[in-house]
């Protein structure tokens, strides 16, 4: 089974910030947020539970930022990750920058190449400002974290299925 994997996080380096959403795609999109240490480590738990049974990780860029984010954050919750290091990862950035000559390799890019568009405009330095305000209570702010997450995992997928029906993945 494939499953469809995005994180937001307060920073670039998992010794600078945490995880603020898991996004997994699997059959239906399912996050789980943090907003503290422990549920980032219970967020990390549940995101074991949810690949058992997993054949392949679909990311963008994931070997590059999201496997080593999870991989740093979850040695120093000491909660072990090998359940997901052991699922073959696809990833599609690293696919997309060995197989098509492209100008932009972000995921935005590349899907407004295939004619698909994020429908509502983020940046990702808004994570962390965001982050700020949902610790203080503001629970909207942490959904708008939850739907940019919602948007990449959208994007990721329709990518994948696009360049699944004419190319070898």
């Amino acid at each position: 089974m494939d499953v469809y994997l995005d994180i937001e996080t307060t920073g670039k380096r998992a010794d600078e910030g945490m995880v603020v959403v898991i996004g997994l795609w699997k059959g239906r999109p399912l996050f789980r947020t943090c907003l503290n240490p422990r549920e980032e480590r219970e967020a990390l738990e549940w995101l074991c539970r949810q690949l058992e049974g997993v054949t392949r990780v679909i990311t963008w860029f994931g070997s590059g930022f999201d496997l080593p984010f999870l991989n740093a954050r979850a040695a120093l919750h000491r909660v072990d990750l090998k359940t997901l290091n052991g699922i073959y990862n696809l990833d599609l950035c690293d696919w997309c920058r060995k197989n098509l000559l492209l100008s932009s390799y972000s995921l935005e890019s590349v899907a407004k190449f295939l004619g698909l568009e994020r429908k509502v405009p983020f940046e990702g330095g808004d994570v962390g400002a965001l982050f700020k305000l949902a610790v203080s209570g503001d629970r909207r702010a942490l959904g708008r974290v939850v739907e940019h997450c919602r948007e990449d995992l959208y994007l990721l997928r329709e990518i994948h299925r696009r360049l699944s029906n004419t190319l070898q993945l």
